[in-house]
């Protein structure tokens, strides 16, 4: 949840979820196996009891190999934006589904940097495919003010924040479509700034995240810190910059180690693999909670 502020009371780990799951990804191939889901359930709950960290994987496993997941939509519950992107991807992304798989590992362990789903529309234009249309240009701007911020990680931290209702309000009282923390908004947008302003709270979000970035990177270099940078930053989102000093990098807990998992697990689907990510069930592991 955005904008909590504490002291971690564990030292971290190995390092983040996302490099936990590489290293037990790396010996059993690809996503796509059955027996491979299993040794990642294993090793981590030898690692420390986090088998939760697995979940959002779980559920991209059980949607890329056609399994039951209650509350995938029909082709025709979708937008005419959704159905458009979805017959572009089938012609121009015929792939088995160990390639799926194998696209998905690369892109939830990558640097959330690559491209957001669009299509052409029917005015020679272009249409958002994982995102609200009318965010689109907010969500690539964000992506834009610093190398260690995409856009693709600014969607996935959207949706996984607030599934993009421009009206929420989180449980720490953070407002807004990217929940940033309401102190950190107003100093970034101003007194009259409006959090419920989905423009000016994605600007805020981008901004945010760059700040951090650039301390956690000052952070590394020093040797204060260890980790993934673009994981440390979103720990940072979550639960603050001074967690993340005092603990040496991701806190070695369920709760920190799932955020930037979380985030992480709507990459792939923000690129276009998979059903559109808006649609998808209020599965455990999804959204933030």
């Amino acid at each position: 949840m955005a904008g909590q502020e504490g002291q971690g009371d564990q030292k971290a780990g190995s390092g983040s979820a996302a490099v936990m799951v590489t290293a037990a990804a790396g010996g059993c191939g690809c996503l796509a196996l059955p027996v491979g889901v299993g040794m990642l359930v294993a090793i981590l709950l030898v690692i420390g009891g986090l088998a939760v960290l697995l979940l959002p994987l779980v559920v991209l496993f059980l949607i890329f190999n056609g399994l039951p997941l209650g509350g995938i939509p029909a082709a025709d519950d979708l937008t005419p934006a959704e159905q458009r992107c979805e017959a572009l991807e089938k012609l121009i992304a015929e792939t088995t589904q160990e390639e799926t798989a194998e696209r998905t590992q690369r892109i939830v362990l990558g640097d959330g940097k690559g491209p957001l789903e669009i299509a052409p529309s029917d005015d020679d234009g272009s249409v958002a495919c994982t995102v609200p249309d009318e965010l689109l240009e907010p969500i690539l701007q964000a992506g834009e003010v610093c190398d260690v911020i995409g856009p693709v990680t600014i969607a996935a931290q959207i949706q996984y924040e607030s599934r993009f209702d421009t009206n929420f309000v989180g449980p720490n009282a953070a407002e807004g479509v990217s929940q940033v923390p309401p102190e950190v908004f107003t100093a970034l947008q101003g007194e009259d700034a409006d959090p419920f302003d989905p423009e000016e709270s994605i600007a805020a979000q981008g901004d945010y995240l760059c700040d951090l970035a650039e301390q956690v990177q000052t952070m590394v270099d020093a040797d204060e810190v260890e980790g993934n940078v673009l994981d440390l930053t979103l720990t940072a989102y979550d639960i603050g910059l001074d967690a993340v000093r005092e603990a040496g990098g991701v806190p070695a807990t369920e709760e920190s180690q799932s955020y930037a998992l979380g985030v992480r697990t709507w990459f792939a689907p923000m690129e276009g693999v998979g059903p559109p990510p808006r649609t998808l069930p209020e599965s455990p592991g999804l959204f933030d909670s």
